[in-house]
């Protein structure tokens, strides 16, 4: 009897024991306010979302095509970049006695095969120009301004504006093409570069198609406080088609093109 009552007694404090931990436990937990659990799992979604869009951002942002300011094909020359060395040894002459840079003459023919395909017969008006030939288109410009009264200055800085000094022109390079198509020359002679002829459907299909062929609109509209030269719908620089589909594709001259490139 008296062993009955001590396991009673034992099996009694064992529970209070637990019963006090239990309370003591209860009582002694942290105290979290109301509200809280749900502005913890508010800021862990907030984190994730902002986590997402970044993680978005990074990879729609487009990749910069891989080119050094040392390229042949990145080369920048006009008003404020002279050239120079004329590299003569890579120029190669064409059927109409133009030169071009042998590097872009396969470019320039696929170009020509794919406008005649939509029914444009693409004309190259001007190719390469050496440095010399520069000079003398230059002087005669100038010359003609001051023989209807301009001064020498006034003279110099107006032709500046359609065409470079000698030595800073993108023609010495063999890179840079003046073209049109034949429709556009047939009925335009006298003005065949023309500003109008960004309206035309040669001129529309040039800006359209020919960065696939490596090759960008160097002087776009409203760019001259960039470029220095004003806007120039004929004029096709050769860049590479990787480059050119890039500028293009998100309206650069190819200075801001090379600033990134620097910054890369």
């Amino acid at each position: 009897m008296k062993l009955k009552k001590i396991m009673a007694l034992m099996v009694m404090s064992v529970c209070s024991i637990g019963l006090i931990y239990g309370i003591n436990r209860f009582v002694t937990r942290e105290y979290i306010p109301k509200g809280t659990k749900e502005a913890i799992a508010a800021k862990i979604n907030t984190l994730n979302e902002v986590e997402e869009k970044s993680e978005k951002k990074t990879t729609d942002q487009p990749v910069l095509p891989t080119g050094k300011l040392s390229d042949w094909n990145l080369i920048l020359v006009g008003p404020s970049h002279q050239l120079k060395t004329e590299q003569v040894e890579t120029l190669t002459t064409l059927d109409n006695g133009m030169m071009l840079d042998h590097r872009v003459l396969d470019p320039y023919s696929q170009m020509t095969i794919a406008a005649q395909e939509v029914g444009l017969d693409l004309m190259l008006v001007s190719a390469y120009r050496s440095i010399s030939y520069q000079e003398q288109i230059f002087n005669e410009n100038v010359n003609n301004l001051v023989w209807q009264g301009e001064t020498q200055e006034a003279a110099e800085k107006t032709v500046k504006e359609t065409s470079t000094q000698p030595g800073y022109s993108e023609h010495h390079t063999g890179l840079a093409l003046d073209i049109v198509d034949q429709n556009w020359s047939n009925h335009y002679i006298d003005n065949i570069l023309s500003v109008e002829y960004a309206e035309t459907d040669g001129g529309k299909w040039l800006a359209t198609h020919a960065r696939e062929y490596g090759f960008i609109l160097r002087y776009p509209k409203d760019k001259q406080a960039i470029t220095e030269i004003t806007f120039e719908p004929w004029h096709y620089r050769y860049v590479g088609v990787e480059h050119a589909k890039y500028i293009e594709e998100h309206q650069l001259t190819l200075e801001e093109y090379l600033d990134l490139l620097k910054e890369k």
